[in-house]
């Protein structure tokens, strides 16, 4: 009984199979229902109506309602055979003819305006609130030039029940448009928060792509390395050329360490994209000197004079992963120092709406076409540096997980470089990932 129910009710409400658009599907489920309604509803009250009194059938207001329910039965067909907007502009416009002819003429019935809502509510469904604002507005205007002809001196004169009709009509119709205003606010609030999410995991598959095509070179080279030195090896041992092992065994051993270093790199770069400490409030100027103190030896060793600003702020964030960024760069400027007779290295923020904390040296520099790229992975601007070329894209990871951004900024060789990044201003607590600066 059940299934045969469910078939009568898909049969109804269905549009044809030549309609696959979800909404248009989704759409012509609706007015189908709306209709089917109007006319179960319209058969019970006629014949309730013909049944008490058969003179009744010759009133207008019933009259009206066979003519309705006729041109219901007609859009309900045509929204059958899929022209849905068409078949609800055609209940829209005789609902809206009839029940303000029954209402305005002569011994005319004023609580048929109240009915006008039907045809307002049936625009706003199928139709955008541009065309729903013209219509609803235009229908109030006709309705009150139509009340401006009325006899407004006689207390009996059906003036005064229809402008109470029409205040109601003017009330509802201002609260649905204000409600369907509200609601088209959280679609696109909604529709942005998607693309955003969108844009955000097309990246990120983006970077996993490149992530993986990356590590799998970069693991391979020291693998082929180690390979072809253990067949040297064995060529070597048989002909007893020992001191060609010995360096063999060097060579493998350096290939095996770059290794280690890159899937240490690797774990240090998946664990900066997420939290990994609470958040807490500190002063900067105390991290910033136990970054100075850890790398002391990077410091002393290319004999770099250091300058912070004094008024450092106060920053809300990762203490241990903010330190980790103050470190890397500071041995990232100490690496790439180049033969400046006086290094030095400024660590310090500039005040705004926005304030920019940055790390400047009077290094190498580099040059404005790779400054995008030098955030990526394994990228090294010096291929015989020492390091894997993950410490730059680890830093970039643990800023944007404090909601923060890095860039770099350099005239070219020779110029120095300065490393700027941003902790926004705002703090969310139920957003770890939200820092703030005072």
């Amino acid at each position: 009984m059940l299934s045969h129910f469910k078939s009568l009710l898909k049969w109804l409400l269905d549009p044809p199979p030549r309609v696959i658009n979800p909404e248009k599907i989704q759409r012509s489920r609706l007015l189908s229902a709306i209709l089917a309604m109007l006319l179960l509803l319209g058969l019970a009250i006629l014949t309730s109506v013909i049944r008490n009194d058969p003179t009744d059938l010759y009133a207008p207001e019933v009259q009206g309602a066979i003519l309705l329910l006729g041109i219901v039965a007609g859009m309900f067909v045509a929204n059958k055979l899929g022209y849905n907007r068409y078949a609800a502009g055609g209940v829209i416009f005789p609902f809206t003819i009839i029940f303000t002819y029954i209402a305005f003429s002569a011994g005319g019935k004023s609580v048929f305006l109240a009915f006008l809502m039907i045809p307002i509510l049936l625009t706003t469904i199928f139709f955008s609130m541009r065309w729903t604002i013209l219509f609803a507005v235009s229908l109030l205007f006709v309705l009150l030039v139509l009340l401006s002809f009325q006899d407004q001196t006689s207390s009996t004169s059906p003036f005064w029940t229809l402008r109470s009709m029409w205040f109601f009509l003017l009330l509802t119709t201002g609260l649905l448009l204000t409600f369907i205003w509200h609601l088209s606010n959280l679609e696109k609030i909604r529709q942005q928060e998607l693309k955003r999410i969108n844009d955000q995991l097309e990246q990120q598959v983006a970077e996993l792509e490149r992530f993986n095509y990356t590590v799998s070179h970069e693991l391979k080279t020291p693998l082929v390395t180690i390979k072809g030195f253990l067949g040297s090896i064995e060529s070597d041992i048989r002909v007893g050329k020992f001191e060609n092992v010995k360096n063999d065994f060097a060579r493998i051993t350096r290939a095996a360490d770059h290794m280690h270093a890159t899937l240490s790199d690797l774990l240090a770069l998946s664990r900066a994209g997420r939290r990994m400490n609470p958040f807490s409030e500190f002063p900067l100027p105390e991290l910033v000197q136990e970054a100075i103190e850890s790398a002391g030896g990077a410091i002393e060793s290319h004999h770099m004079s250091l300058k912070v600003d004094p008024n450092l702020p106060v920053v809300y964030g990762d203490r241990k992963s903010l330190r980790e960024v103050f470190e890397n760069l500071i041995e990232n400027a100490a690496k790439y120092m180049g033969n400046q007779k006086e290094p030095l290295l400024e660590i310090g923020v500039r005040a705004g709406l926005e304030p920019i904390l940055f790390v400047r040296d009077n290094g190498m520099g580099i040059e404005p076409k790779y400054h995008a790229k030098i955030f990526g992975l394994f990228e090294k601007l010096n291929p015989n540096s020492e390091g894997t070329g993950i410490g730059l894209a680890i830093i970039k990871r643990i800023i944007e997980t404090h909601g923060g951004r890095i860039w770099v900024e350099s005239d070219g060789l020779g110029t120095g470089s300065t490393f700027c990044f941003t902790i926004p201003n705002h703090r969310t607590a139920d957003n770890p990932g939200d820092t703030q600066v005072k």
